[in-house]
């Protein structure tokens, strides 16, 4: 990609400045209030749809983080541990225990579906309710209790709103829709199910009042809504520190170990959960997916406690009551290594930070050297064209952007396309914007589906020194000349002008002198505190 002509000499105009960390910073938080979990996680299901495998991984790990962060109370339940009884048991148990001012959260990972609303209820614009598939359910029977509905929730939440009860609902689950992109493998595990709907007129779930389809999220004053997509979109699963996870599910639980406390105060508001969910969401899943916060109210308010400041000492908590989570099952692959499948093939490739898998299930990418095409799991088609002299430049790319991801995921900045998340042409003009710079000095580069560099900033001695804090950047590229896939750009921010990583990135602007990306990267990095954010930009050539 190109920058447009006439851009540098506006950019200045294009800068604007941001009052929200100041904001932020200026809030007196409140003592701290208890904390409570009620954790579900499914991956084992009846016949009607396929199993999940990173559900329960989900549950244990936020059931950890909860733990650890000094919540009073956390019951997780797991695959048929999840039945209806059980978590209405959990649900008012927790909401009888919680006084005004204490906050439950409650979080689900499995499959969404959507079903036909009953007669006379009218709450859905599209006549649909959405839903929740418990382990146990089928569309006959007494099985038909075992889903919670929308109207359901909506009642439980308003009893916790009105008592006072700060209430967080994580749902990594969908309910319909479709990716951005073609997945670019049919082995990909996603949470709506396509389940029977019930027999309405011989269902046996038993509905609160009408009224409860019309209540809306509008109206809760103490109660955050957090979704893993939006509307009418998919939500994968994917491999993250080497295990199948949900990308909501894995951020929110670092959120709340503390890393989106932006002012470490122990705290965290919507602003903060938004600011680091959305990014970090976003680059593990290669924009296919954007979580969302809802409703989001303009007061800075915090709604539960974090983990220990990164910056400061550790709180003292109380000891939890409940047993820890179960241990995890071992990693599917190294934590910190990307997988790459070989399509009729088996391979060495010798690129650090990439490890062959033998199943495309357990891939981040697949090469396929006869087709000369390389494809992100989750993402689409990432490379065309490649050789067998091109593959290790485009590997250390995306070794790369491991290493970035995972430092992004402790401090990240926030990069998007305003311009939208579709696929780009020739000629095509893309608008990307970077906000909540925390550290002053600024690189920019993209890498393109090659894995070449192309630095934009800092251009030159006064881009080097400029200080970025609290400024907003705009800029507008072209998709110009091949090779066309999946461009990456990334923007790291440092306390001291980063002159080395610059000489370095300006050394590497060709696919021939960008195999050692990675290694550069980390050894440059690896003692540096830094802001990190990665976003994707897909082009092609067609039509």
């Amino acid at each position: 990609m190109s920058r447009r002509g006439g851009l540098r000499a506006g950019l200045t105009g294009a800068v604007t400045t941001t009052a929200t960390l100041a904001a932020l910073l200026a809030y007196a938080p409140a003592e701290a209030e208890e904390l409570y979990g009620l954790v579900i996680g499914i991956n084992d299901y009846n016949d009607e749809v396929g199993d999940l495998e990173g559900a329960v991984n989900d549950a244990n790990l936020i059931a950890a983080a909860l733990h650890e962060i000094g919540a009073r109370d956390v019951t997780v339940l797991r695959d048929r541990e999840a039945t209806k009884t059980a978590i209405e048991a959990t649900w008012f148990r927790l909401l009888a225990t919680a006084q005004a001012g204490d906050t439950i959260v409650f979080t689900y990972a499995g499959h969404g579906a959507q079903e036909p609303e009953r007669p006379g209820r009218k709450g859905e614009e599209d006549g649909k309710n959405e839903n929740f598939i418990l382990a146990g359910y089928a569309p006959e029977g007494p099985a038909t209790r075992e889903r919670i509905v929308d109207d359901e929730i909506n009642t439980w939440l308003q009893a916790a709103d009105r008592k006072g009860i700060e209430v967080v609902f994580v749902a990594d689950s969908c309910h319909s829709g479709t990716m951005f992109r073609t997945a670019g493998s049919a082995q990909v595990r996603y949470r709506t199910g396509r389940f029977v709907d019930p027999d309405l007129s011989a269902d046996l779930l038993d509905l609160p009042p009408p009224a409860a389809a019309r209540i809306k999220e509008s109206e809760f004053t103490s109660v955050t809504f957090i979704a893993a997509t939006q509307d009418g979109m998919l939500t994968p699963e994917l491999v993250i520190d080497g295990r199948s996870h949900g990308a909501l599910s894995v951020s929110f639980s670092r959120a709340i170990r503390g890393a989106a406390d932006r002012n470490d105060d122990g705290r965290l508001t919507q602003q903060e959960l938004l600011s680091y969910l959305v990014p970090t969401v976003q680059a593990e899943a290669e924009n296919q997916q954007i979580p969302g916060v809802f409703p989001l109210r303009p007061e800075q308010r915090p709604i539960m406690r974090a983990g220990p400041p990164r910056n400061g000492p550790e709180p003292i908590d109380p000891p939890p009551v409940d047993p820890p989570p179960v241990d995890p099952p071992p990693p599917i692959r190294d934590p910190s290594s990307v997988g790459l499948y070989v399509v009729g093939a088996t391979a060495e490739v010798g690129v650090a930070g990439i490890e062959v898998v033998a199943s495309e299930a357990d891939a981040d990418l697949i090469w396929n050297p006869g087709a000369g095409t390389v494809d992100h799991r989750i993402g689409g088609r990432v490379a065309d064209s490649v050789t067998q002299s091109d593959i290790a430049a485009v590997l250390s790319k995306w070794a790369a952007l491991s290493f970035i991801k995972a430092r992004a995921a402790i401090d990240p900045v926030a990069l998007s396309v305003p311009s939208g998340n579709r696929t780009y042409r020739r000629g095509d003009v893309i608008e990307f914007a970077m906000d909540g710079a925390a550290k002053p000095y600024l690189t920019l580069f993209n890498l393109p589906p090659n894995g070449r560099v192309e630095l934009f900033i800092p251009a030159n001695a006064a881009e080097t020194s400029a200080d970025w804090r609290g400024r907003r950047l705009a800029e507008r590229l072209q998709v110009t000349r091949p090779p066309f896939g999946a461009e990456h750009m990334v923007a790291i921010l440092t306390d001291q002008p980063a002159v080395a990583l610059h000489q370095a990135l300006r050394a590497m602007p060709t696919a021939e002198t960008a195999g050692g990306l990675s290694a550069a990267l980390r050894e440059l990095l690896a003692e540096t505190p830094f802001q990190a954010g990665v976003t994707s930009i897909y082009t092609s050539s067609g039509p």
